[in-house]
């Protein structure tokens, strides 16, 4: 994380508001439609935490990433716990892939086929822990989706349609629990509040008072909850 913030200004009479933006090297750019030292200094101190965030995710993006092989041994994530597969043969009314007394055990004929059993069961997982924790938050945020699906979601944890249903990334439920409910409370704010303005982040913070810590963990971290 960078200790200090630096900017190159560009000016532009045309605009009409302030925006920062991260080029490809990492490098801060503000946009303002004039200037104003005092103003860019309370620009920059308000989008300070956003600044620190996506920085912190673009320094991890740009890390190699070592992917999870399907051996004997290596270690899978389920709520935030790391759980080492091991590879058997089938037995009698198994599924191809389960999670038994700590272990994550594959039946060794689906071993070319292991990513699709390991989406198939953190999707089939997920569905339910997030749909109780949302039983759980509903009455407290104020509000009751239309439906709720677990996918894939490409780059996005979880995703808000205007018409109601939530949608949430099958890699969620890799996350610790805490993370995951950050996760549900931001998409089920944003069935009150489609936008990330103040009145949205005060509703968050009034049922998470601590989200600051689990947004700045998901943003640096994140990336290490996938296969």
């Amino acid at each position: 994380m960078r200790s200090s913030l630096k900017f190159e200004i560009r000016e532009s009479r045309k605009r009409k508001t302030m925006e920062i933006r991260i080029d490809r090297g990492g490098e801060l750019v503000l946009y303002t439609p004039g200037f104003c030292l005092q103003k860019i200094e309370d620009f920059v101190r308000e989008k300070k935490f956003w600044i620190y965030t996506k920085l912190a995710e673009k320094e991890i993006l740009q890390q190699p990433i070592r992917k999870r092989e399907f051996v004997d041994g290596e270690g899978f994530l389920y709520l935030g716990r790391s759980h080492r597969l091991r590879i058997a043969d089938a037995e009698p009314d198994k599924l191809p892939l389960r999670l038994h007394q700590g272990w994550f055990v594959l039946d060794s004929k689906q071993l070319p086929h292991a990513r699709e059993c390991f989406v198939e069961w953190y999707t089939d997982h997920g569905m339910p822990w997030i749909k109780k924790r949302i039983r759980d938050l509903k009455n407290r945020i104020g509000v009751r989706p239309k439906s709720i699906t677990v996918k894939d979601l490409g780059a996005k944890w979880g995703h808000c349609t205007p018409d109601g249903k939530l949608c949430f990334h099958w890699r969620t439920i890799l996350l610790p629990p805490n993370i995951i409910e950050y996760v549900i409370v931001h998409e089920m704010t944003h069935l009150l509040y489609p936008n990330h303005d103040e009145a949205f982040w005060l509703r968050v913070g009034w049922v998470v008072p601590d989200f600051s810590g689990r947004k700045q963990w998901l943003a640096e971290n994140g990336i290490l909850a996938d296969m």
